[in-house]
């Protein structure tokens, strides 16, 4: 893959990313106003209950499925590996599935603290084995490069859930129809993603040949899963236990606000971790330098306009998307922002830690993060209530960014371009600023408002060259295309 389609493909997904982002922001309101803060605080905690057991049931398997698949070119060997896999973590979702189903009323009356949420429990149960098969299918399109496919599914996965809840939540079904539909789509995505994989590799029943290698690699970075969890979600059940439902309704819809910074990344680590993997197998290792390098640029010239531009909508984005119960958790959104700049950040120098095989590092450095967001929720969610589990988010993911930058540069040395980034961040406060001044009382204005943050950025950042001459040719050619032309005839 040339550095260029590298690029595109980057490009494609975030593309996808940014209208399936546009979907999350209607999907909220339809949810928080038709569920409330409590019944929204229930379906986060399944939501994050369902996630956490998923992952465990994975056994982490998904990364091997890239780290040892990205270069593999025998078809048979491919075959057997992807079958494998698929299979044997099919029977391990079934279990949690079961698992959680019988241990659903303990789950609500000690964890959730409402034993009357024992039937959503059992409901939600069923998403697990589906969050598994699901997930393991549309990796098989990630490892081998299908990009395209990989973000129509996506693409489809996030409108038809869209689709289908607003459908059950019309129909009066409430909190279960958000679980039917999820269950209804993820099921359809699978579906289809399998039959397109059998019609490309054809079908056998695995021997699981290969399945004790990549076990190996992989269950050392399973507690990853359960540390990253305590890390990412476990302040939503220390709220829920201080605090109660409607106050963790509140945290969780701004959360999945400012978590929108996260999708940043996302593109780039799709793409990113399997590319590395054949470069680094082919011993390229300069090559591997300048695509980290790269990668972390364009993924901070990005995400710094974006935090920026979120801390200034924070208000009006939850006044808008929400009811008036939900918008004192606004000043939530700019920390858990920032703090998905730092967890972009880890999620791009761990791909070190990958390719050398060193997993019980990201291992150490996430129990170091799991730990201290524990002891700062412990202290401040008491004391300052939601905002305090915001910042043990924040406090827990700096902390792994940094660790995780220094063991990187062990064995990498990267270009930081903090000359760029600095212009990104000057380029940002004007764009906050003007914002800020503006007026937003509708969904109209708020997407008038996003879009002349954008500009007030690209101006900005054309005014201190913050641009290279490449990615300045590259936006004259498409955004001024139409003007070339003309003056061309």
């Amino acid at each position: 893959m040339s550095y260029q389609k590298f690029a595109r493909d980057v490009g494609f997904i975030g593309t996808v990313q940014i209208l399936t982002s546009l979907s999350a922001f209607f999907l909220l309101p339809i949810i928080t106003k038709t569920l409330g803060t409590y019944d929204y605080g229930l379906w986060a905690q399944i939501s994050i209950t369902t996630s956490l057991i998923s992952s465990l049931a994975l056994m982490g398997l998904s990364m091997s499925f890239v780290r040892f698949l990205s270069s593999e070119t025998d078809k048979k060997k491919i075959r057997e590996a992807v079958y494998s896999i698929l299979f044997f973590v099919t029977a391990s979702g079934l279990m949690a599935s079961f698992l959680l189903y019988i241990f659903a009323e303990p789950l609500a009356t000690f964890g959730f603290k409402e034993p009357e949420a024992t039937y959503f429990v059992k409901a939600g149960s069923l998403l697990i084995i589906l969050n598994i098969i699901e997930s393991v299918s549309l990796f098989y399109f990630r490892v081998f490069r299908q990009i395209k496919k990989f973000s129509y599914l996506t693409f489809f996965e996030t409108f038809g859930k869209l689709l289908f809840i607003v459908i059950f939540l019309k129909m009066g079904y409430g909190l279960l129809g958000v679980i039917t539909a999820t269950l209804i789509t993820q099921g359809l995505i699978f579906l289809v993603a399998f039959v397109t994989i059998v019609s490309q590799i054809g079908f056998v029943i695995p021997r699981f040949t290969y399945i004790r290698e990549y076990l190996q690699f992989s269950l050392p970075l399973t507690p990853n899963s359960l540390i990253r969890w305590v890390t990412d979600s476990s302040d939503r059940y220390m709220v829920t236990y201080l605090l109660g439902l409607g106050s963790v309704g509140v945290y969780s819809a701004a959360c999945s606000i400012g978590n929108l910074i996260q999708l940043f990344v996302s593109p780039l680590q799709l793409i990113l971790f399997p590319e590395l993997s054949k470069l680094f197998d082919e011993n390229k290792m300069e090559e591997v330098r300048t695509y980290m390098s790269h990668s972390l640029r364009y993924f901070l010239i990005i995400s710094i306009p974006a935090v920026f531009g979120l801390s200034a909508l924070a208000k009006p984005l939850l006044g808008i998307l929400t009811t008036p119960d939900f918008v004192s958790g606004w000043f939530v959104i700019p920390i858990i922002a920032f703090a998905g700049l730092m967890a972009g950040i880890f999620q791009i120098f761990v791909n070190t830690m990958f390719l050398i095989k060193k997993t019980k590092f990201a291992t150490y450095i996430n129990i170091v993060a799991a730990v201290s967001n524990v002891i700062v929720n412990l202290i401040l969610i008491p004391s300052v209530g939601i905002i305090g589990a915001a910042f043990s988010t924040l406090i827990s993911y700096f902390l792994m960014a940094t660790l995780c930058i220094h063991v990187s540069l062990k064995h990498f040395k990267l270009d930081f371009h903090f000359l760029d980034i600095g212009k990104s961040i000057l380029s940002s406060m004007a764009m906050y600023f003007f914002v800020s001044s503006l007026s937003i009382a509708g969904i109209v204005e708020l997407f008038e408002a996003v879009g002349a943050g954008m500009f007030t950025y690209v101006v900005a950042m054309f005014l201190v060259g913050g641009f290279t001459d490449n990615e300045m040719s590259l936006i004259k050619r498409y955004l001024f295309r139409s003007e070339v032309s003309s003056n061309s005839k």
